[in-house]
């Protein structure tokens, strides 16, 4: 008996901290859209933009023209009002090796691995170090990143 009702309790304590977690995209979300662009107007490429906040975590996938779209459960479902961190993470390209092949004990050739190439610079890929802020809903549902280049 004892048992049954500290199971249920743990149980109703578990529910009732967990509903701040599961509510995150339960209530009115705002769209938002724009563009990752360099400090020179050129598209970040690849990578997320993410949207922090006491709320939760709010991203968009970087397309290959800069573009993105933020969604917190779905793809594109928005993110509800409030102000936000945003970083960016992802953001790196893979590039051709200029270090030579080598060659192991059996003879083999080992092409080198392809080094990365960051797109964004440092501070913008951390949310304890970005300098970027949101507040949304924001102008038109829109939000352009201009960030600066490594």
């Amino acid at each position: 008996m004892v048992f049954r009702m500290k199971f249920k309790w743990l149980t109703l304590l578990i529910l009732v901290l967990s509903l701040p977690v599961l509510c995150v995209g339960c209530g009115k979300n705002v769209p938002l859209r724009g563009k990752v662009l360099d400090e020179d107007g050129n598209p970040v490429t690849v990578g997320m933009v993410n949207f922090v906040s006491g709320q939760g975590l709010s991203r968009g996938k970087i397309q290959p023209d800069g573009s993105y779209v933020v969604g917190t459960l779905k793809e594109t479902d928005g993110l509800p009002p409030g102000k936000y961190k945003v970083y960016i993470t992802g953001a790196v390209l893979t590039v051709p090796s200029q270090r030579p092949a080598m060659v192991d004990s059996m003879g083999q050739t080992i092409p080198p691995m392809p080094d990365l190439r960051d797109l964004v610079a440092r501070p913008y890929t951390s949310e304890a170090s970005t300098p970027l802020f949101c507040e949304v809903p924001a102008p038109k549902n829109r939000f352009d990143v201009i960030v600066e280049k490594p």
